[in-house]
């Protein structure tokens, strides 16, 4: 693929959209424990944390994913009107309320997860074949849709089928140790961008194919995007006040996205995106991308 070139019209996710429940605490509890929070509050997050980065900056961003009938698929509706996101999940397909992550947050931002799927993790293939999956169209997966027991076996279908023309763009996300070898390899010969950390990395580097693109998050130290087992990119990481790192590398996949698609080379784009996710990282909560106004006063 030639990633330099590509300039797609809009962003199809098919990833799941919930509602987060952020919990800030000075420690996570020991087994058995209780830990008392400094604070909480609920907001839509999941897919919308990409997807809201994505709308941000430009580039159109469409949610295909069954949202539910319930408060909090209602809240998450409400929030994806806000941002420009169109939402094609199809409803006969919805059947109770949307999913809950619950989130915990650490001092040093680092944040720990329990979620509680809903309508958006039962998928099938009559479902997933309804979208189109265009030539001129990222396709977001996230790894999430590739562990649920009730949709796994949906998108190994759609995988098989031949209907996706999109180009792939991967998050394996915390899931990855839980990912079977072959969906690993699917997405590894399959996906034209995967974007993920170092440890995430590690657990799919075998199954990558060098053709793929690599988005590489390094945290503090930047990020580096690779191909064919070379580095095309660098960016340094800029030393910041971290509150809260939830949401912060779909954040920087979503401002990646978008810096292309506006025609910015591979080192500015990922360098925007960088910045972006510097932004989020020191605002509470996630879909806490900025726009190109608040970005471009970063660079």
């Amino acid at each position: 693929m030639d990633l330099a070139n590509f300039r797609p019209t809009h962003l199809k996710s098919l990833a799941s959209g919930l509602v987060d429940q952020v919990t800030f605490v000075p420690h996570l509890p020991t087994p058995g424990g209780d830990v008392l929070a400094t604070h909480s509050f609920s907001q839509v997050g999941g897919a919308l944390n990409l997807e809201a980065a994505a709308s941000r900056l430009g580039l159109k961003a469409q949610h295909c994913s069954p949202i539910g009938n319930g408060p909090r698929a209602d809240a998450i509706r409400a929030a994806m009107a806000i941002e420009g996101v169109e939402t094609l999940g199809i409803e006969e397909y919805s059947s109770g309320d949307s999913g809950l992550c619950i989130t915990l947050v650490e001092p040093d931002g680092q944040r720990s997860f329990v979620t509680i799927s809903g309508a958006e993790g039962v998928r099938s293939f009559s479902e997933l074949e309804q979208y189109s999956y265009e030539e001129d169209a990222w396709l977001v997966v996230y790894g999430y849709e590739l562990v649920y027991p009730t949709s796994k076996d949906a998108f190994l279908e759609l995988f098989a089928s031949g209907l996706i023309k999109s180009k792939i763009v991967f998050d394996p996300g915390p899931t990855t140790a839980e990912l079977t070898p072959e969906i690993l390899d699917w997405v590894g010969t399959h996906a034209s961008l995967i974007s993920c950390n170092q440890s995430e990395y590690e657990k799919l580097a075998p199954h990558v194919s060098p053709e793929c693109w690599l988005l590489l998050r390094k945290g503090a130290e930047g990020a580096e995007l690779w191909h064919h087992g070379k580095v095309v990119a660098s960016a340094a990481g800029r030393r910041v006040n971290v509150v809260d790192t939830n949401g912060a590398g779909d954040v920087h996949t979503g401002a990646f996205l978008a810096a292309l698609a506006q025609g910015n080379d591979l080192q500015a784009s990922l360098e925007l995106a960088c910045r972006a996710a510097e932004y989020s990282i020191q605002r509470e909560g996630g879909c806490t991308g900025p726009t190109w106004k608040e970005l471009l006063a970063l660079s």
